[in-house]
């Protein structure tokens, strides 16, 4: 990694201009599921971006928000490095539990924080200003980037695989750092080899066309008592899934991935407690628990609604209920299949009265942690954090990183963000801290440096 030492003081030596670029993003709302600040937003990036020295193109999608894509040339390199960020961020919401205004960026104690500080915007700008440390520095980059930064992910991304289904040519590299990971308490730094899939569901029933008075009980069908039912069909008090060959796919953890979970710092106790909980489901503990998080499909119950939920009581039979769950999924299981499978559960058990709306829909997929490209994130990640990274085989959680590593076979890691277990991402009071935001700058000159090797 040559040349890192004039890269570094430089930006040591533009820390605050960097922090100002990231207070003007974070400053501009962008909400997806609220449609507020989308195209504002799109001029203000493909600004920043073009006044760094990127390619920028807007590409226009119908029925959802525009998608971001940047490219830099490299005048020594055929090889390629991708990037995936999104600009869109969750709603604010509650605003009354928030310090300091959402989208007016505050400073404390060297946290910086906003809606969009952590997720995904520091991670954005932050691998922003490492091209602009390059450009400005050594006027060229080591190797070809290019940038998918998408206004839907959380949304649930609807649109992000028709586009990747239309520009696979654009969108071919070597590998692909994700939306990044930060550190953990201790200051280590994550990687992340992988994410699960899900399958977002909303159940709706009706009963009677108006609320009537619960005293219509034994003659009038009530929709709660329909979706309680139903849901109790789902899932046993064991934990499995009951409908029909919703396993058949599953990919157990290898050998790489056990010992992954095995080398993982993971203080269960001190988790357990910040839950205010004895124990895990089914008493699961040690790699077991890991195992069982990151290895294991869900069904899980995100929100339920039916008649009157004020002060008080209400003596009320609803005229409908409806209620959204959503299945995680592992590597190799197929949502489609999977959706179609439920719906013919429903049907064979006589719940075709039930509504189901599939919100969105993803396909799990993971980077073995052979890969070259692993290896190149996690050295790097070892060099600039000075402690050794702590690598989880895949995520708990979800992200269309599919359609980059399955579709076009591209290996996708994430590391190398400015988060830290408390930057409260989705949740009031959003932060991150200065110093691992200018870590994560560094990193990103860094891992673009390895290229020059």
């Amino acid at each position: 990694m040559k040349h890192l030492n004039e890269l570094f003081k430089y930006i040591d030596q533009n820390a605050n201009r960097f922090i100002e670029d990231l207070k003007i993003l974070c400053k501009q709302p962008s909400v997806s599921a609220q449609k507020r600040g989308i195209n504002e937003c799109v001029n203000l990036l493909e600004k920043i971006m073009e006044d760094i020295g990127i390619k920028v193109r807007i590409f226009k999608v119908k029925n959802g928000n525009p998608i971001v894509f940047g490219e830099l040339k490299s005048g020594s390199s055929k090889e390629s490095l991708g990037f995936y960020n999104h600009y869109d961020v969750q709603p604010p919401d509650p605003l009354d539990e928030w310090k300091f205004p959402p989208f007016n960026p505050v400073i404390k104690d060297g946290k910086f924080y906003a809606r969009g500080a952590s997720d995904n915007k520091g991670d954005l700008i932050s691998r922003l200003e490492a091209v602009r440390a390059f450009l400005e520095v050594y006027g060229d980059v080591p190797v070809n980037l290019k940038f998918l930064i998408e206004g839907e992910e959380e949304s649930g991304s609807p649109h992000l695989p028709d586009f990747v289904r239309e520009n696979t040519n654009l969108l071919r590299a070597e590998g692909y750092l994700w939306e990044g990971e930060g550190v953990d308490i201790e200051g280590r730094p994550i990687v992340t080899l992988g994410a699960k899939g899900i399958i977002h569901v909303e159940f709706r029933a009706r009963g009677p066309k108006i609320d009537v008075h619960s005293s219509r009980a034994p003659l009038v069908p009530n929709p709660a008592w329909r979706l309680v039912w139903m849901l109790s069909m789902l899932k046993g008090n064991d934990e499995k899934i009951k409908i029909p060959g919703w396993y058949d796919n599953v990919v157990p953890p290898d050998e790489e991935d056990i010992r992954l979970l095995e080398e993982a710092p993971f203080d269960e106790e001190a988790d357990k407690r910040e839950l205010g909980l004895k124990e895990y489901l089914l008493g699961v503990t040690g790699t077991e628990s890991l195992k069982t998080l990151l290895f294991s499909p869900t069904c899980n119950i995100s929100g339920f609604y039916s008649g009157y939920t004020g002060p008080g009581t209400k003596t009320v039979l609803p005229s409908e209920a409806f209620v959204r769950v959503d299945f995680r999924l592992v590597v190799d299981q197929k949502p489609d299949l999977l959706f179609r499978k439920l719906k013919n559960y429903l049907k064979e058990n006589r719940f075709e009265d039930i509504t189901v709306i599939k919100h969105s829909a993803y396909e799990a997929a993971k980077t073995p942690a052979s890969d070259p490209f692993v290896t190149r994130v996690v050295k790097t990640a070892k060099r600039i954090y000075s402690l050794r990274p702590v690598i989880w085989p895949t995520s708990a959680g979800t992200g269309p990183l599919y359609v980059i590593r399955k579709w076009l076979g591209i290996p996708v890691v994430s590391a190398g963000g400015p988060g830290y277990p408390g930057s409260r991402i989705h949740a009031p009071n959003e932060n991150i801290r200065l110093k691992d935001y200018i870590k994560s700058i560094k990193y990103m000159v860094a891992i673009i440096s390895t290229y020059e090797e």
